[in-house]
């Protein structure tokens, strides 16, 4: 399916839009006849998005799909928001929404939203207790097709552990029911791929999958129809539409990118977390998975720390370790010690006893992007 839609079409052409895969229509055909459970209202949901979709732009630390519910319950004047929350790593498949608890901290697929949100005295909280999770497609973890069914919220507060990076909860006894019968989530777009090492998209004939985030686990594809190669400028020509492709000179592999020079440049593709990034000779593989001189990343504020992974640091910096072992520098305790923790996409990918935290870069408009995660020790079993 993936190869369908990214296609090998006119040179130019991005895939149309993608329609909703079979398995999502059996569970709409299989959900009509469903019934609310007693004592819950049911409710609708409107359109979810990714965080590129977003104004201001959000990257979460892992993939979090945004919107409201069109059944409005408590003030109209004030939005009732919505939100999915996937692990990087779950891949296609049916999820059962009560492996989660009621409890945002445990779950690794999350469904839960705010009536009256942000409204002071007046917010509630919902979060899912039962209910069908359906990833029917993914093109990469922010890029997703897929559904909701039977899917019971319950009116939950907020419970241990409180701090960020992830919150707990947990439901209010005998507090109120939310319910959706069916809902789906789109957030796949023309000429959207997957960066990502061994992805079925990041290495396409003629086209270059060029990373649309810091950590680059969602991008965009491209012609390149040039030959140019590392530090070499280039001419970045945008698509005539959206379902259409940009065209770039540079060779297959290569983004035509002013990421970090005023003038574009191609520059070599690579993966942060590959084992072997890949990139040219006196090069490393940087935010936006692209490969550049740390000598040109450093005057620009990103800071490296030769430590290596579980070492001492001097003090915060994004990039620790050496290059298919990266890691970031952080004092996690707030005692001063700085140390090297390992570079991680996936909260699932820690180990017991850690968490996920994560480097905020802050965006243009007021955005952030949270996409580069780190495992460390966080004191629990």
């Amino acid at each position: 399916m993936l190869t369908a839609m990214v296609g090998c079409g006119p040179a130019t052409e991005a895939p149309a839009p993608q329609a909703p895969p079979e398995s999502v229509e059996a569970a709409e055909k299989q959900s009509a006849h469903l019934t609310p459970p007693e004592g819950c209202t049911e409710i609708t949901l409107g359109e979810l998005k990714n965080g590129t979709e977003l104004s201001p732009v959000l990257w979460g630390s892992q993939p979090t799909f945004r919107g409201e519910f069109t059944t409005n319950l408590g003030d109209p004047a004030v939005a009732d928001t919505a939100f999915i929350r996937l692990d990087v790593n779950t891949g296609p498949g049916l999820y059962d929404l009560s492996a989660g608890g009621t409890n945002l901290f445990t779950c690794e697929q999350c469904v839960w939203g705010f009536q009256d949100s942000g409204k002071a005295g007046a917010q509630k909280m919902f979060v899912a207790e039962s209910g069908a999770l359906l990833l029917a497609l993914e093109v990469s973890p922010q890029e997703t097709i897929g559904a909701l069914s039977n899917v019971v919220l319950r009116e939950a507060v907020r419970a241990t552990p409180t701090a960020a990076p992830y919150t707990g909860s947990a439901p209010v006894p005998g507090g109120e029911c939310r319910w959706i019968r069916f809902a789906t989530w789109n957030t796949v777009r023309p000429g959207g791929c997957d960066p990502r090492e061994g992805s079925l998209t990041a290495n396409l004939p003629n086209l270059t999958c060029v990373p649309e985030n810091y950590a680059a686990d969602d991008g965009t594809l491209e012609k390149s129809l040039g030959t140019k190669t590392q530090g070499e400028a280039c001419t970045y020509t945008p698509a005539a539409s959206e379902h259409e492709l940009a065209t770039t000179d540079c060779a297959q592999g290569f983004a035509c990118s002013g990421a970090y020079t005023e003038e574009r440049q191609c520059l070599a593709t690579c993966d942060f977390m590959a084992a072997d990034p890949g990139c040219p000779t006196g090069t490393v593989c940087g935010v936006y998975g692209l490969c550049i001189e740390q000598a040109v990343m450093e005057p620009i504020g990103f800071a490296f720390d030769p430590a290596l992974i579980g070492e001492t640091c001097a003090g915060f910096a994004e990039f620790c370790g050496v290059e298919g072992a990266r890691g970031a520098c952080a004092d996690v305790t707030g005692s001063g010690n700085w140390k090297c923790y390992r570079y991680a996409r996936a909260r699932s990918e820690c180990g017991a006893g850690e968490e996920l935290g994560y480097v905020n870069y802050p965006l243009s408009g007021g955005g952030s992007d949270r996409g580069y995660g780190f495992c460390y020790p966080d004191g629990r079993p």
